[in-house]
């Protein structure tokens, strides 16, 4: 089952149009994907790096928009991962109007495990394995 997860939209967020800047979505899905750490996962992904020396950064990222966010919007943002190799998963996020249901942008982000201290890619654990295939749609 997807998890999801709301942010509002900041003033910060937007250009100088009144709509949220691309990139800035981005964060939204990074944001969602700490938010399924804690939840999903057990542990807050700060502490994932901490403690465990493991982080998840992006490796590929590709995304589409049709319809934009503006400042004072609640976002929905659904995640689910969708496949998960021996190092990398792929995690894939909706972008909700949360008023209208509306959706608004989609993004998939292939994201490896490393390990902090060595910058090099390691196996994805069987702990993190049963949680992400937990989220799957």
């Amino acid at each position: 089952m997807p998890f999801s997860t709301r942010i509002i939209v900041r003033f910060g967020d937007c250009d100088p149009a009144g709509l949220v800047y691309y990139p800035v979505l981005f964060h939204y899905c990074h944001v969602a994907m700490e938010e399924f750490f804690a939840a999903r996962c057990g542990k807050a992904y700060a502490r994932v790096m901490e403690e465990e020396r493991l982080g998840f950064p992006t490796v590929n990222a590709r995304a589409e928009f049709f319809a934009p966010f503006v400042y004072g919007d609640e976002v929905e943002v659904e995640v689910f991962v969708s496949c998960v190799g021996d190092t990398s998963a792929t995690f894939e996020y909706r972008l909700r109007r949360a008023a209208s249901v509306e959706l608004c942008a989609s993004a998939t982000l292939v994201q490896v495990a490393m390990h902090m201290d060595e910058r090099r890619a390691v196996p994805i654990t069987e702990e993190y394995r049963r949680a992400f295939a937990q989220s799957a749609e």
